[in-house]
């Protein structure tokens, strides 16, 4: 088919999207330099495969173009994090918020958050850069221009930590231009050694299979690099401030309220050595699970003992009650 026209036809479906989410899907295939459309087959390809997540999720039942039509489909489980990303990301012109973005492609940071991890209300956060504003070690130089993206997930059975986590960088992927290199920075070993295969996906596959999928779109793969959290890195702890106020779906007197009492919990942390202890015990739950099939260990613990894990890698957590009593039962379950 002449690539000229493929993007008619092109142009003539997406009439179906609004006029803003036109806009972005069309600037994910700009060369990055002076704006000019590419409009070679490849291209149009590419942006009409990132398109197809939204006119499938909306319940659109376009016909499919005959060049993609090669077993390239995008089906993808609908969930409450799915539509989160969605619902934050389909009217974003990424070009216009980032004025100076250029071939030198895209930074991001991410995070999620859970309260009462798991089965409570989540969210999660992305912040983009140009990379041309990026002093090479991660930051980024004052006043630089950050698109600030972040959203609610409702409180479910199925709401966790990493699963937030997850959706920050999905609503990344969605945002950045195909053809620019991309890299992410996350406080989630999880969802870095599972994004790049170091890690087998056991969980979470209604999500991994969108990430998978909008991989193929890209030129290149993402770059992550592991950045450590509460630490005082100063866009982590921006996109942690803005992935709990998604939590709290932008309630800012909650989210406020909810912060002083983690300052309180930070001023009152265990001892050392009860911490150092209780460290231990869920690094071994956490080695032993890692070590088992899925079927094998209920989803609900499995997020339980990594969330233990990562919150008492902080001075400042002290587990409730009740998290003490499922640590408790779960070690003698398991005999650890």
């Amino acid at each position: 088919m002449n690539p000229s026209s493929l993007y008619e036809r092109f142009f003539v479906t997406l009439c179906a999207i609004s006029s803003n989410a036109f806009e972005r899907i069309l600037s994910s295939c700009s060369d990055g330099v002076n704006e000019r459309m590419i409009c070679n087959e490849t291209e149009v390809v590419v942006a009409r495969q990132r398109s197809e997540i939204l006119l499938d999720y909306m319940g659109k039942k376009l016909e499919r173009l005959q060049a993609m039509s090669k077993g390239q489909g995008f089906d993808v489980q609908e969930s409450l994090e799915w539509r989160s990303v969605l619902n934050a990301v389909v009217d974003v012109s990424i070009r216009a918020s980032l004025p100076t973005l250029d071939q030198a492609g895209i930074l991001a940071y991410t995070d999620g958050a859970c309260i009462k991890n798991p089965g409570g209300p989540a969210g999660w956060c992305a912040l983009l850069w140009a990379a041309t504003d990026s002093s090479g070690d991660g930051l980024v130089r004052d006043g630089a221009p950050c698109f600030e993206c972040y959203g609610h997930i409702p409180k479910a059975q199925t709401t966790t930590n990493n699963r937030a986590e997850i959706s920050a960088v999905l609503a990344v992927l969605s945002l950045a231009p195909p053809t620019l290199p991309l890299k992410i920075y996350s406080d989630s070993e999880y969802t870095i050694k599972v994004a790049q295969g170091t890690y087998q996906m056991k969980a979470n596959g209604d999500l991994w299979e969108p990430y998978r999928q909008l991989l193929k779109y890209r030129t290149t793969p993402p770059v992550f690099e592991w950045v450590r959290g509460h630490a005082g890195q100063l866009h982590n702890e921006r996109a942690d401030e803005l992935a709990g106020l998604g939590a709290f779906n932008n309630d800012r007197p909650r989210y406020d309220q909810w912060q002083a009492s983690q300052a309180t919990e930070a001023r009152n942390g265990l001892p050392p050595a009860e911490r150092g202890m209780l460290l231990a015990q869920v690094q071994k739950l956490k080695a032993l699970f890692d070590s088992l099939d899925t079927a094998r260990v209920p989803e609900k613990e499995r997020q339980f003992v990594n969330d233990m894990t990562k919150r008492l890698a902080k001075n400042r957590f002290v587990p409730t009650e009740k998290q003490r009593a499922w640590l408790k039962g779960l070690l003698g379950k398991y005999k650890v």
